[in-house]
């Protein structure tokens, strides 16, 4: 569908000027908690803006771009949201320091004691206090000198803030200029297998050499492997769709299946490795609806839908945690097989899902192991009382830590020490788990042959508050952290919001890019969780047409899955967030911070966009022969 770019542009431009805005409004709140935002950054934000404002024109006027516009405006819409929330984290001294958290909180809770000491003491009260005898006066933003920020126009153009957004752009006119040609698109639906095959190959790679999801520091090269991954599959179902139409009570030919399933099984084996569950997630769902796109028959997608349904209600109980399965008879001894095969990770986000504020016990498998390294780690004194032979333990690797030079002989103890530490530590958790479960509430003995028991019972207790205090301490100062701070931050933020630079949006931890939607919950409330859901309303909605409109199967499949890429990880993020779904630590498509997510969102809508723009071509076309 044909869209002029007049009414859209208008939209962009006001976006710019609202942005502007609530940078402003960032700016004042920062002044009111005593430190200063870079105007250079502000304006790095706002020219961004404002060349995806006049790219339309550009795009029309030089490339001839005859498609719809929708997509690309909701995406700008989702992305100056995105932007601004960025301004406002990466702006606050709090959240942005590494090793001087503290200071920079105690430096804004002052700042605002003063404010509200000079705006309300009167003088007698002032003068007690040792402070100059002056009347109540409104405060000043004017006359006060905030802490400057750090950055320099160096700093601000060399950033990565700065330039993972421009080469996102330069991604989305590629995409858009490379799928706009009947050859290239030929070619990728003709070699469906050698795309996904070449992807594979460096993702492997890049998936085993990881750390904690992450490849050389902090980086995740597999997000742009979404794209050839969805071609492939797209290009063998395409080939098969009409051939899978032939069934036998709703079940398609072995010889047409294996094909689709092997493909679709390839990208789940790097995320596997990777145990990344929100990706395996999404690819999920996004396979599973580019099946019921290809496929005509109600028999067929009945029998599919029945049997996914099936699967997921499979997992999802036998994923459950234990306390909630023991509500129903028999679910924990049906469950027990696969849950024992399940990985650890999906345990923890589903005990997150259903039981975040209660801590798992001790001897849970997939948490006994976090929690001896807290142990060991931060109640130092507590584990060489109950057990003396890991004081020369502690003593030997502080000695090591503290050495001016470390050669790789010492690191290799390091690590040995750590790890018997772990093992100790483990077993001391374990041992008083053991023998402290099983007590009852306490009841009152008269009976002074009892004494000795009493008192055995009154040290058991003692241990198990001990060991309880804990449990607790590392559960919410890690793998809950995040999720009660951002449950209690969209809590707090209500219907309007806190106010955008008045929340506390800085103590959730990866707030500018997992979190990002309780950020801006806080801040913003739910008129601000709201304007994302209809951004991406729309985003989909237009997607959909763009599938509907095509002429063959393969560009049908193309934009669905690229739709619904979109779609679905971002339903899958704020469901998380707001704990409709487990959470999976993935980001919220153009919204969060983040580099090859960022540009693989807009790869993703350059090509959408091609997809439109041939559909306009077709329909002038078509029209034309009408004539």
């Amino acid at each position: 569908m044909k869209s002029k770019p007049f009414l859209h542009i208008l939209m962009l431009m006001l976006l710019v000027f609202l942005s502007a805005a609530a940078h402003y409004a960032i700016y004042y709140s920062a002044l009111i908690r005593g430190y200063e935002t870079s105007p250079l950054t502000a304006i790095r934000n706002l020219s961004i803006l404002c060349i995806l404002a006049i790219l339309p024109i550009i795009i029309s006027a030089i490339f001839k771009y005859r498609g719809d516009w929708t997509v690309y405006t909701s995406a700008v819409l989702l992305f100056s949201i995105g932007l601004t929330m960025q301004y406002r984290l990466f702006s606050d001294p709090e959240y942005t320091s590494k090793a001087n958290k503290a200071e920079a909180r105690q430096l804004k809770i002052r700042t605002l004691q003063e404010r509200y000491i000079q705006e309300n003491y009167p003088a007698e009260k002032k003068k007690i206090m040792g402070l100059p005898a002056t009347p109540p006066t409104p405060a000043d933003l004017s006359k006060e000198t905030p802490k400057p920020p750090p950055e320099t126009i160096k700093d601000v153009l060399t950033s990565g803030k700065t330039w993972i957004p421009l080469f996102a752009i330069l991604m989305m006119i590629t995409s858009l200029l490379l799928m706009s040609k009947e050859g290239i698109q030929l070619t990728l639906q003709n070699n469906g297998f050698l795309v996904v095959t070449v992807t594979l190959i460096p993702l492997m790679g890049a998936a085993v050499t990881s750390q904690s999801g992450k490849f050389m520091g902090n980086m995740t090269p597999w997000e742009p492997s979404k794209i050839p991954f969805l071609l492939g599959f797209a290009a063998v179902l395409s080939e098969l769709y009409k051939r899978l139409m032939k069934t036998y009570w709703g079940i398609p030919r072995a010889r047409d299946l294996i094909p689709l399933i092997f493909m679709a099984i390839l990208p789940f084996i790097p995320f596997f490795v990777l145990k990344d569950f929100g990706q395996m997630l999404v690819f999920s769902t996004v396979y599973i609806t580019l099946y019921l796109v290809a496929v005509r028959r109600t028999l067929q997608r009945l029998v599919f839908a029945g049997s996914v349904a099936l699967l997921a209600t499979i997992l999802i109980a036998s994923a459950l945690p234990s306390s909630v399965q023991q509500k129903v008879p028999l679910l924990s001894t049906l469950s027990a097989p696969i849950k024992n095969i399940l990985p650890p990770r999906i345990h923890q986000r589903f005990h997150l899902w259903f039981d975040a504020f209660t801590p798992p016990p001790p001897d849970t498998p997939w948490w006994k192991n976090d929690l001896a390294e807290f142990y060991w780690r931060q109640h130092r004194a507590d584990l060489i009382e109950r057990r003396p032979e890991t004081e020369s333990l502690y003593s030997e690797l502080d000695k090591i830590e503290n050495s001016k030079s470390i050669d790789a002989n010492m690191r290799n103890r390091a690590s040995q020490i750590r790890s018997e530490l772990r093992k100790i530590a483990l077993e001391d958790i374990l041992h008083m788990y053991e023998i402290t479960k099983d007590l009852g509430e306490a009841k009152e003995e008269n009976n002074e042959n009892q004494r000795e028991r009493q008192e055995e019972e009154r040290n058991l207790r003692e241990l198990k508050i001990k060991l309880d205090e804990i449990n607790e301490r590392a559960w919410f100062g890690d793998d809950a952290l995040q999720v009660s701070r951002a449950t209690f931050g969209i809590f707090s933020g209500g219907t309007t919001g806190r106010g955008l630079g008045l929340g506390y949006v800085e103590l959730i931890p990866v707030a500018d890019s997992d979190y990002i939607y309780a950020a801006i919950g806080e801040e913003l409330g739910l008129f601000g969780g709201l304007l994302i859901t209809l951004a991406l309303i729309i985003f989909v909605s237009a997607g959909i047409r763009i599938a509907v409109n095509s002429r063959d199967m393969f560009s049908k499949l193309c934009a669905t899955g690229l739709t619904a890429f979109i779609g679905f990880q971002a339903l899958v993020n704020m469901g998380g967030i707001t704990r409709a779904l487990p959470m999976t630590g993935i980001t919220l498509p153009f919204v969060s911070h983040g580099g090859f997510s960022l540009i693989t969102s807009f790869a993703m809508l350059g090509m959408l966009m091609a997809i439109s723009h041939r559909n306009s071509l077709d329909l002038e076309v078509n029209l034309g022969k009408l004539k």
